[in-house]
């Protein structure tokens, strides 16, 4: 069962227990992925808690109104929360060619891995292929978005991507 028909069928079941448990399983699997979204433009691990939080309160509350996917929802969600406490605080780092120059909240590593695979891939792919796999994977781009964002043929970037993929695959995809 996908994560929209879990969510759509607990909200709608009327028993207590299932929203709640719903929810918490959305929880447990997205948060690494909203803290890494939130760590992509924030520096301070409390901001990107906050950010965290936010988005996930936000998420409960409007559970019901969600018309897309919950990954896509929460990414969302979550940059544009990131960029809003960016403006406000004026706290800007941004992920770099170097890696990543904050520390990683504790969670991350334990629930999935994502600097660890980041900066795995960096070993094997290019700057440009790392982009557009972290563009459509983690920021949900389309490839016609990301094509336009990198002034280059939709074609082109699919064929990137989908090397970029098979090339990582081949090197040993995760596994030192």
């Amino acid at each position: 069962m996908t994560d929209e028909k879990r969510l759509y069928s607990a909200i709608r079941s009327g028993k207590r227990d299932e929203p709640k448990a719903t929810f918490q399983y959305l929880y447990t699997k997205y948060k690494p992925l909203v803290c890494f979204i939130a760590a992509r433009y924030l520096k301070e691990k409390a901001d990107i808690e906050d950010v965290v939080q936010e988005t996930f309160v936000n998420f409960f509350n409007h559970a019901e109104s969600v018309r897309t996917s919950v990954k896509s929802y929460l990414t969302v969600i979550a940059k544009n929360l990131a960029l809003d406490m960016r403006k406000k605080n004026g706290k800007v780092v941004l992920m770099d060619e170097e890696g990543f120059p904050f520390d990683m909240p504790e969670d991350i590593d334990r629930n999935g891995g994502f600097e660890a695979l980041i900066l795995d891939m960096k070993r094997v792919l290019s700057e440009e292929d790392l982009r557009i796999i972290l563009l459509h994977l983690v920021d949900d781009f389309k490839f016609e978005d990301i094509a336009a964002k990198l002034e280059q043929n939709v074609r082109t970037v699919k064929t990137k991507y989908y090397r970029a993929l098979k090339k990582y695959k081949n090197a040993g995809g995760g596994k030192q």
